[in-house]
């Protein structure tokens, strides 16, 4: 019986996938991550040019992801990827039949991992292909980046429009590990925000969700201004963040961000019996 119920949810998942990569919303969201990098990414690329050194191929999506100012725009595809939330469409009363509500919920955070796994690898991938004309693999961190680690009168990000002052990160981690754990948070983070908008949407209908998404995200940069950045949930998706002389401290941003998630998940999990699709199916129509 559980077999037939996993089946059940795999089946509506990968359904659901096939759904929605026929959305142009879907396919707009995937291609803007993609896009977005590449202004962080030629800055970068035109730092290492001018150094006359080669970088590791992993270096990019690391150095382009620990600068602030691009994970506030990296997140908005995202955004829109998920925007469609809860995902209700012609099919959603079968699967409710055959899964129930609470499986049914379950399958759609299982969906919102899948897609922020793809998401990210979209965001991750590229970078990488384009760093290999100018790159080499290893597990050193490159000249060009270590030199603009110790940049502190930021006098190459004013030429280069580049910062990555992570020292103490490039000192606890080798590079594959630093490109593991930057792609980590910034997958916890994503599907984090996923699961806001989505819980939103959910229990209270319209666009309440990615409302209180984009305030959460656009509200953590406010707060990493006013110098209360430890409070800002934008900060976990950078690893760089929690290192220091002592090490990497990886667990406090990964355990926060999984809490919170398990949290939302909690609370879809007590209030999705009350959820009315009917008046759902008949927003979305």
């Amino acid at each position: 019986m559980r077999m037939k119920k996993l089946q059940s949810i795999l089946q509506i998942i990968r359904n659901l996938l096939l759904y929605e990569w026929t959305d142009k919303r879907v396919i707009m969201g995937f291609l803007a991550g993609m896009a977005v990098p590449l202004y962080w990414l030629k800055n970068f690329l035109d730092y290492a040019a001018g150094t006359g050194e080669p970088v590791n191929i992993l270096e990019a999506f690391v150095v382009v992801e620990h600068e602030y100012k691009s994970v506030m725009f990296l997140v908005l595809g995202w955004f829109l990827m998920v925007s469609d939330a809860p995902f209700i469409n012609g099919n959603t009363y079968y699967s409710l039949c055959r899964t129930g509500k609470r499986s049914w919920n379950m399958t759609m955070v299982l969906y919102l991992l899948v897609q922020g796994a793809i998401y990210t690898a979209g965001v991750a991938l590229p970078m990488v292909i384009m760093s290999l004309p100018c790159g080499f693999a290893g597990k050193m961190w490159s000249d060009p980046v270590y030199l603009l680690s110790q940049d502190y009168t930021m006098s190459q990000s004013a030429k280069y429009g580049i910062s990555f002052l992570q020292r103490d990160m490039m000192r606890s981690m080798n590079m594959p590990k630093a490109f593991l754990a930057t792609a980590l948070c910034f997958f916890l983070y994503v599907v984090l925000m996923g699961l806001i908008l989505y819980t939103g949407n959910l229990l209270l209908g319209g666009i309440w969700g990615i409302v209180a998404a984009f305030i959460v995200h656009a509200g953590g940069f406010g707060l990493r201004f006013l110098g209360f950045g430890r409070l800002a949930l934008a900060e976990y998706a950078c690893p760089g963040n929690f290192a220091e002389a002592g090490g990497m401290h990886l667990t406090g941003p990964v355990a926060v961000m999984a809490l919170l998630a398990a949290a939302l998940v909690v609370i879809q999990c007590c209030l999705i019996d009350k959820v009315d699709f009917k008046e759902q199916v008949h927003v979305q129509e």
